[in-house]
């Protein structure tokens, strides 16, 4: 299930990004401007909170993008208030934070990019556009919980990663 999450995401520094318009690079200004916001939101005390994020973005994805619906139905994760999705959105939220916190290690993230391309390639059913729909919403829920929230270092980052995880998807 962790595989949807980061399809859905995908959810994902220097070469890693494999994007080559330099204009809108994810600097390392950037890196810390989303390491600081994410951490302050995702402290580790905060399971709760973490579960209640997720829920809400996955409400924005859903709600802008319901199509991605029939990929979550076909996981068994169609009750969106049952123990299943929560489970599942658990997950995504440690994938979303796994790649968030590599960008302080681009040799490694470049490695899990690669592992995620390869294995979210391969997945029937995945599109371009969910990897950006998510990073989207979650774009869309973080300046609610956070006070420090930087949209354009957010988007430099995160879209340049979502493209890269996304790279070996065929086209809609």
């Amino acid at each position: 299930m962790l595989y949807t999450w980061l399809l859905i995401v995908g959810l994902a520094a220097g070469a890693a990004f494999a994007v080559d318009d330099d204009t809108d690079c994810c600097s390392a200004e950037d890196k810390k401007e989303v390491l600081f916001m994410w951490h302050q939101v995702w402290h580790s005390s905060h399971s709760e909170r973490k579960v209640k994020i997720m829920k809400a973005v996955f409400d924005d994805l859903l709600s802008k993008h319901p199509e991605v619906k029939e990929v979550m139905t076909k996981l068994g994760i169609e009750d969106e208030e049952g123990p299943a999705f929560r489970a599942y959105v658990i997950r995504v939220t440690h994938g979303f934070d796994l790649i968030i916190n590599l960008l302080e290690d681009p040799a490694v993230l470049e490695e899990q990019i690669k592992f995620m391309a390869d294995k979210y390639g391969a997945k029937v059913g995945l599109k371009k556009s969910y990897f950006a729909a998510v990073v989207d919403s979650f774009e869309e829920i973080l300046p609610k919980v956070s006070t420090c929230f930087n949209i354009n270092a957010w988007n430099r980052c995160l879209h340049r990663l979502s493209l890269a995880i996304s790279q070996k998807i065929p086209e809609e």
